[in-house]
Parts: structure tokens; sequence; C-alpha cells
């Protein structure tokens, strides 16, 4: 259900809200997503998109340097972050994008609304009790422990990212060589004894950090708040369907295959958000960045810097988890859709 995971979405709009980075908000008052809509807000969340874009541009200047003098031991980490930044853009760039995922999040919402009106104790089907306390599901249980996770990972992926560069003197490689005080090859070209340097050092690292955040909190945001919370979200309520088409249920088939309607236009309005970049991304970018990491961990190893080394297990991780949890969703929803739909068919009251 939903609910279970509000308190999530809620903290990670609110971080969003702070960067300045987002056209969703949390409106506590409605108890709903809203979405911006004044002037000033979308101009400044499209000049930081339009900076990271130029980000990005730096990234595959520097990535070609690197590839004409040879630098192997910095080519792969720099190849490495550009099909992060690949993979998170896909994810998460776009205020359109966050437009529609912000009003697929407010449908369910109001769906859920609607089960408590048709089945009035919509919780307590869709959970367990044990000892007087409610358990959730095995899958909301997993969705939630993903979610706590990843949510928690992207502020500390800036601040692990600042606290890295501080302790290079020619860190952070990409703004860095923007401005000429180090080189594709990681080769300081500027002394950095004087107070200017270190002034330019220290805002550029904060640049990076909060790039980093920026980033790392709306592709998470789109993928597991929104992509497989809907997916799950849709799973729950079809086993909620599933526990009132029982002998001894009082909800007639005619209330069931309208409920059924309304999850088969959720799931199209799922789709619709969705199946533009952030599916396709899931489906295809994601498991090729998942083996070039592990390639590039088993076979050059050695050649690889100790700083920023966990970067490639982590993005490994995000990965096979966002694989795995969206597939396995995904194939349940196909299978017990249409067991739902047969089951009805051996209905004696169905003419």
């Amino acid at each position: 259900m939903l609910q279970d995971h509000l308190s999530i979405i809620q903290w990670s709009l609110n971080c969003m809200s702070y960067l300045h980075c987002f056209p969703l908000v949390w409106n506590n008052s409605a108890r709903c997503v809203k979405i911006m809509t004044g002037r000033r807000s979308l101009i400044t969340i499209k000049i930081v998109e339009i900076l990271q874009l130029s980000y990005f541009a730096v990234m595959s200047v520097i990535i070609f340097n690197q590839y004409q003098v040879n630098c192997l031991s910095l080519l792969l980490p720099s190849i490495v972050m550009w099909l992060n930044t690949i993979l998170v853009y896909a994810w998460g760039m776009g205020i359109g994008l966050a437009r529609n995922a912000g009003r697929l999040l407010n449908q369910t919402m109001r769906l859920e609304k609607y089960l408590n009106i048709i089945l009035m104790d919509v919780d307590n089907l869709a959970a367990s009790y044990v000892g007087g306390k409610r358990k959730l599901s095995q899958r909301n249980a997993v969705v939630r422990k993903v979610l706590i996770f990843m949510n928690i990972m992207c502020p500390g992926i800036g601040v692990i990212r600042m606290r890295r560069l501080f302790a290079d003197s020619c860190n952070p490689p990409y703004l860095g060589f923007l401005l000429g005080y180090c080189s594709s090859c990681g080769e300081q070209l500027i002394s950095g004894e004087t107070l200017r340097f270190k002034l330019m050092k220290s805002l550029l690292v904060v640049l990076d950090g909060y790039h980093c955040s920026v980033f790392a909190f709306k592709a998470f945001f789109l993928i597991f708040n929104v992509t497989i919370v809907s997916v799950g979200c849709i799973l729950d309520y079809l086993d909620i369907l599933k526990r009132i088409s029982g002998v001894a249920s009082n909800v007639g088939l005619t209330t069931r295959i309208g409920l059924y309607r309304c999850l088969q236009v959720l799931e199209k309005q799922l789709n619709n958000t969705l199946s533009t970049r952030v599916i396709p991304t899931v489906m295809i970018i994601a498991p090729i960045i998942q083996i070039f990491c592990s390639v590039v961990l088993i076979k050059y190893s050695s050649f690889l810097p100790s700083k920023g080394f966990v970067t490639y297990p982590f993005t490994t991780c995000v990965c096979f988890t966002s694989c795995m949890v969206f597939e396995t969703f995904a194939a349940q929803l196909g299978v017990q859709s249409v067991k739902q739909y047969h089951s009805w068919l051996t209905e004696k009251r169905l003419t």
C-alpha cells in the first residue's frame, strides 16, 4: 500500500525542495503531491538541469582527452562516472517526467481512498496482524528496506563525494579541468598554496557534491519511490481483489470488475508516465552498466586507484536492485492479473 511508504516519499520531496531541483513538493495539509507552477521556481529548476547537462559535456571532453593520452588508471573511473551520469539523467531529468510522476502518485492515493470507501477496511485486507500489531507483507517489507537505503544514500553520496574531493589536491576532476587548475590526467597545474586557489577549489567541491546529491535524489525518486512503489501498489490491490473474491465475500462481481478496471486505468497511466525513459533505462542501460562495472572490478582492479573504488560495487548494487525488484514485480503483475481475470470466469454468478 502507498500509505506504508508515504513517509519516505514525503521526506525525499522535502529534501529536494531545499535543493531547488525538482518541480514536486509535498502538500502536508492536503496530504498529496503538489506540482509547482511558479515561474521563478521552474526557471531555477531549468537552470540546474542546464548546468547538469554542461557538467556531462565537460566529462565527455575529459574522457576523450584521457583516451588520447592513454591514461588507463583515470580513464576507467571516468567512464564509470560517465555511464552513471547517463543512467541517472535518463531516470530523473526533465520537468515533464517529474510532473507526470506527481500525477501518478496522486492518482494512486486517490485510488486508495476510493478503495477505503468501497471496502471500508482496506488496510486489514492488505496486511496481516501478529500479536495485535500490523505486519507488512513480504513484498512491502522488501520495498521499504530498499527505499530507506536508497533515500538515505542520496545525501550520503554528496557528502562522501565532497569528503573525498577535499582530500585530493587536484579535485574535482571535471570542474577543475574546466577552470584550468588541473589536467585530464590529474596533474596539478596551479599551485595550491594561494588563498584564491583554496577558495576556488572549495567552491567547486561543494558544487560537485551538490550535483551528485541532486542527480541521486531525482533518479532514485523516479525509479524507486515512483516506479517500484507504484507497481508494488498495483500488486497489493490485486491481492485485495483476490481476498474479496472468496465464496463468503459480500462484494459483488460487478463491484470487483469495476475495481479491476480502475487498476487497469492506473496501470495505463504508469505505462504512459514511465515507459518513455525510466523503464527502458532499467531494462537496457542498467544491465550494461552492471556488466561493465563487474568486468572492470574483476579484470582491472589492480589498475584502479583506491580513491573512489567503492563507486563500482555501489553502482553494481543499484543497477542489480532496480532490475531485480522491477522485473520481479512486473512479472508478478502479469501473472496475478491473468489469474484474477480467469478466476472470475469460473464464478457461477457470471452470465
